[in-house]
């Protein structure tokens, strides 16, 4: 019976999955999800919840962005390794296409729906970037520097320029990752 049971929560989740990427996050519902795995939306909110299970079960398998599964896998203790998972972060969030649109999707509906996710991942990356536990105005100044990372990288898509950076430009990337590696080692004195 356990056997089954995985193979069906394995199922639905790809179903998931799948109409993510073919269709975005706001065009996917439960009636939708259980169509396309030939399963009953009641056995969808038993095994998952509902979509609230399947957006926090996303992030926990690492599709909502892998770079988190580095703070459970790994022990990232210097600063080199702050450094390295930062840079993967970015990249990732950079080419992660889905992982962007599910991004968009929270700061236009901030529903129940996405809220756990959010409040997920700010907790798991939160547990990294507690850059000084002396002063917390570093901690926002990172803060704000990250952030400003996720804004530029969502505005990427439909504008080509911010003020007189040009976000199509690998240069432009480039020097952002620097300016993090950077303030990681200022912090770090």
């Amino acid at each position: 019976m356990k056997k089954d049971r995985a193979a069906t929560e394995d199922k639905i989740y790809e179903s998931f999955l799948s109409l993510l990427e073919e269709k975005g996050p706001q065009a996917v519902g439960i009636n939708a999800i259980a169509k396309k795995a030939g399963v009953s939306k009641e056995l969808i909110y038993r095994y998952f919840g509902g979509l609230q299970g399947l957006l926090l079960q996303l992030a926990k398998k690492g599709d909502f962005f892998k770079s988190m599964l580095a703070l459970h896998d790994k022990d990232l203790a210097t600063v080199e390794d702050l450094k390295e998972f930062a840079k993967a972060g970015t990249q990732e969030l950079r080419e992660n296409k889905l992982t962007q649109e599910i991004l968009r999707w929270q700061l236009l509906e901030n529903n129940e729906v996405t809220r756990d996710l959010f409040k997920y991942s700010n907790k798991e990356i939160g547990k990294m970037f507690a850059i000084s536990d002396k002063d917390s105005s570093l901690n926002h100044a990172f803060q704000l520097m990250i952030g400003g990372y996720v804004y530029f990288t969502l505005l990427s898509k439909f504008n080509k320029k911010f003020i007189t950076t040009d976000l199509t430009s690998k240069e432009s990337w480039d020097n952002f990752d620097k300016a993090i590696e950077k303030t990681i080692d200022l912090f770090n004195k």
